[in-house]
């Protein structure tokens, strides 16, 4: 039995699995010719490299591990075929002398993650490359560093596979088929909707608490769980067809509607925000990885939006409305919106490690508008961040006190969000009611029942802070800049900023840089009154032409906008409501009854609601006196009632 084991084990493909990898490293590398031929000439006799600190400490970027970066580099340039370095002796005899180095001095930080995954992490890569060319005691010398990793089963989303995939190849490199099994399953269990940190049920992404993180941490899970269901494909451990599948809705239902091509906004990213270079998610060279593990049919909608990050051009149509992560998006052929709330059941921005040090008001109703993916790129140190775009606020506040009443509903084109925000500091405190309503390419956005106590403080909203763009146009009550219209629709006049600022990185994330960066920043700001309602319209599809003839003859009426209820009709009979009681309204020639608080969207044919207490139960909607009962499910998502 015991030989049965042995002859079993010998006969698994850890070699197979471990020459994939060597293949897909390979690939992904892009790294210049001219930085190879710099490293491997510049590595001194002790192995180390004159511009790699050494001493560095930082937790939230420890610049240290370079030196395992440079040798993973150097070993895919040693082993690519088509590289000039291809099996290059003195190349090699470098990667030999920078492994030793750090096997000798076994660098570490005070932050456990380095220690734990991430240093096991480049050790996974530099065995991967090496592993047919090590020699028995190079390999045991690297496998050593590779054991640091700690295997967490109670971990959860991107952590978790972070640990398991260490297990995991620690496994595959030492034939221990036990390990191997135990590692991959953890994975494969972890790629489920979840109901707390991972995919959530709306294919939005979750983690560190309830936090919108799908460009963050959900896409640390998406690339390394594509990368593991390549590497086992047609192994004993290959990831169940159910599992890809999973893999591929949360990008085609989540991540890509998040996004406009390969640029995302802050709302998914978190405190990453204050990461240079964040903005951009390319995955153009991932995603044909999973398009072959798909089943055809399946791989369509994947090949569309392969085509979109490679080309540019958006071909998504439509509104969504993510409840568990309190984001909306919508996605126009023209410039896509990105709305982020925040509600009790959704986090703050998270602030550890040094970093996300100015973004206490991201989640505050912040709008992103994208239309080439240069508004925000790299922006960050330059924007005034007590005026995110978006966002309503006062001069001295501080925090943000989560309020309950926040939500959304799809018609599938069309949309709205609504959210009661507070925001304070310890004399003064600024309530009131926001709701956006998104229909044809305009999004308009409704503000009722302001109130600041405790301060007379200017009280604002920022309709935009991007990057300039080409000229500032105004008009009488308008601005237009980048394609996009911004109109006030009370009588306060927006004041627009087009010059240069200066900032730097480390004033966002205590590793960031101190250099100076200017950037040409386009700022619009509403102010408002105190006790006051206001409304504003962005517009990014009429052309600057049209834009006179567009408002003199609006196809919208705001029906009400006041605490207990925000309203907005259309000439084409959509109408969009938040109830935030019990109440009624006049829609046209409609008279609209609600039994409780909630969203409704009315069209000609459909009524489509939802619930922004996430209670659930029936909600009765009385129009013209007859009766309809809509069942709203607890959890915020949209329902539809056709109307007969």
């Amino acid at each position: 039995m015991a030989l049965s084991s042995f002859f079993a084990q010998s006969q698994l493909p850890f070699k197979e699995v471990i020459s994939k990898y060597r293949t897909f490293l390979i690939a992904q590398d892009t790294t210049a010719a001219d930085s190879i031929m710099v490293w491997s000439s510049s590595l001194q006799p002790n192995g180390e490299w004159r511009n790699v600190a050494y001493a560095d400490q930082n937790v939230s970027s420890w610049k240290t591990p370079e030196h395992l970066g440079r040798i993973v580099k150097l070993s895919a340039a040693y082993h690519n075929p088509s590289s000039k370095f291809f099996n290059n002796p003195q190349v090699w005899d470098k990667i030999i002398l920078a492994i030793n180095h750090w096997i000798e001095k076994k660098y570490r930080n005070t932050n456990w993650w380095y220690n734990d995954i991430g240093v096991p992490q480049y050790w996974r890569d530099i065995i991967a490359l090496n592993y047919e060319k090590f020699k028995p005691e190079e390999l045991s010398k690297s496998l050593s560093i590779l054991g640091q990793y700690k295997l967490k089963e109670a971990f959860t989303g991107a952590n978790l596979v972070w640990s398991a995939d260490l297990a995991m190849h620690y496994g595959i490199f030492t034939a221990n088929d036990g390990l191997v099994r135990k590692g991959s399953t953890l994975i494969i269990d972890e790629i489920k909707i979840s109901k707390g940190e991972g995919i959530r049920a709306d294919y939005s992404y979750h983690q560190h608490g309830a936090r919108s993180q799908t460009h963050h941490y959900g896409a640390s899970f998406l690339k390394e769980n594509i990368r593991l269901a390549y590497e086992l494909q047609h192994t004993p451990w290959a990831f169940p067809a159910a599992k890809v599948t999973l893999l591929k809705d949360y990008l085609v239902e989540g991540w890509q509607w998040m996004s406009r091509g390969v640029y995302v906004t802050p709302a998914t990213l978190d405190r990453s925000i204050s990461r240079k270079g964040f903005l951009k998610q390319d995955l153009t060279t991932l995603l044909p990885y999973l398009i072959q593990l798909c089943p055809t049919a399946e791989a369509d909608d994947l090949q569309k939006m392969l085509k979109v990050q490679q080309t540019g051009k958006q071909t998504l149509l439509g509104y969504k409305y993510y409840p568990y992560s309190d984001v909306a998006a919508l996605q126009q052929k023209e410039f896509t919106l990105i709305l982020k709330t925040i509600s009790t059941r959704t986090e703050v921005s998270e602030n550890i490690n040094g970093e996300n040090q100015q973004g206490t008001f991201l989640n505050l109703g912040n709008t992103f508008f994208i239309r080439n993916g240069n508004e925000y790129l790299d922006l960050m140190p330059v924007w005034d961040w007590t005026k995110l775009p978006g966002t309503t606020n006062f001069q001295g506040a501080k925090t943000i006190n989560r309020l309950v009443f926040v939500g959304g509903v799809s018609s599938g084109q069309s949309g709205l969000a609504a959210m009661d925000f507070e925001t304070a500091n310890q004399q003064s405190k600024l309530t009131g009611s926001k709701f956006w309503v998104m229909h044809k390419g305009q999004v308009f956005c409704l503000i009722a029942n302001l109130n600041l106590s405790g301060s007379t403080d200017p009280i604002f909203t920022t309709l935009e802070q991007s990057r300039l763009q080409g000229k500032v146009t105004t008009g009488k009550g308008w601005v237009n800049h980048n394609g996009f219209t911004y109109v006030a629709l009370t009588g306060t006049p927006i004041v627009v900023t087009d010059k240069k600022v200066t900032g730097t990185w480390s004033t966002l994330s205590k590793s960031g840089s101190s250099t100076p960066v200017s950037e040409n920043v386009f700022k619009a700001i509403l102010p408002h009154q105190q006790n006051s309602a206001s409304a504003y319209l962005i517009d990014g599809l009429t052309p600057l032409a049209n834009v006179k003839q567009l408002l003199a003859h609006p196809d919208w009426e705001i029906l009400k906008n006041t605490g207990e209820c925000q309203a907005l009709a259309f000439k084409d009979g959509t109408a969009m409501l938040s109830f935030h009681q019990k109440g009624e309204l006049q829609v046209k020639n409609t008279l609209v009854k609600v039994n409780k608080p909630c969203l409704i969207i009315l069209t000609p044919t459909d009524i489509h609601a939802s619930d922004p207490l996430h209670k659930g139960g029936e909600l009765e909607i009385e129009l013209n006196g007859k009766k309809i009962i809509v069942n709203l499910p607890a959890d915020g998502l949209s329902v539809k009632h056709t109307r007969k």
